[in-house]
């Protein structure tokens, strides 16, 4: 890990919570919220004067969105610490004010970023594989900097627990592969925690669109104020 790289494991190896599966978990689709998107492009190592093929971004936002490293047959490859954006700007000449982008936003091809004080509050949770890289903001001009911190996170944390056979609002996709949730406020998941084990933070690269995290890191978050873009809000799942 680089200075710039962080994650909570250092965190417990000094304090565990007991081995056991979480009894509450809770569900967020704010990745399929369109509403949960702010207008800034990502810059990527190695591409200074040149610009960024949509095969190249296309190639990148795949791999991220597949949370690797998956479980899914044919799955592309992980992506590498190389491969991170180093600073991210405004899509749009007319820029973006800082109150739109919140504690957790996507930007471009659905990357997600987190504001300073998220990150914070994450060191004291278990996030396993899962990073974080300091990403600056910078105005248009991809020079002038812009006070504050952001972080990108990579989600690094595949668990194979959504239990659709006893959900409700979920539909098979063709390949028969993943499951896609009906976010239409009548969808209701059900999960086995005991695969996530003392995780706080994940995703099931099965499910698209959603992250399941614990009943204390929600708790945490809603304690400390800090806000999800978008109108998506979390839901309590079913305990298979």
């Amino acid at each position: 890990m680089t200075a710039l790289l962080h994650s909570s494991k250092d965190y417990f190896q000094t304090k565990r919570y007991a081995e056991m599966a979480h009894e509450k978990v809770w569900d967020s689709c704010f990745l399929s919220d369109p509403e949960a998107g702010v207008y800034v492009s990502f810059h990527l190592p190695g591409h200074d004067g040149k610009a960024i093929s949509l095969e190249q971004t296309a190639d990148l936002a795949q791999r991220y969105g597949f949370v690797l490293p998956g479980e899914i047959r044919n799955s592309p490859q992980d992506i590498r610490v190389e491969e991170y954006p180093d600073y991210m700007y405004p899509t749009y000449q007319e820029g973006v004010s800082l109150d739109q982008m919140r504690d957790v936003f996507k930007g471009r091809n659905g990357l997600v970023v987190l504001s300073g004080a998220m990150f914070d509050l994450l060191q004291k949770f278990n996030l396993g594989a899962t990073r974080l890289k300091a990403i600056p903001f910078r105005e248009t001009d991809q020079a002038t900097p812009v006070d504050g911190r952001w972080y990108f996170l990579h989600f690094r944390e595949n668990r194979n627990c959504l239990v659709p056979e006893k959900s409700t609002g979920v539909e098979p996709t063709p390949n028969g592969h993943r499951w896609r949730i009906e976010t239409d406020n009548k969808y209701r998941l059900c999960v086995d925690p005991s695969v996530a084990g003392e995780l706080d933070l994940w995703r099931d690269s099965r499910a698209t669109d959603v992250i399941f995290l614990s009943d204390r890191l929600k708790e945490a978050i809603d304690g400390a104020g800090l806000v999800i873009k978008g109108d998506s809000k979390f839901r309590e799942c079913l305990i298979d």
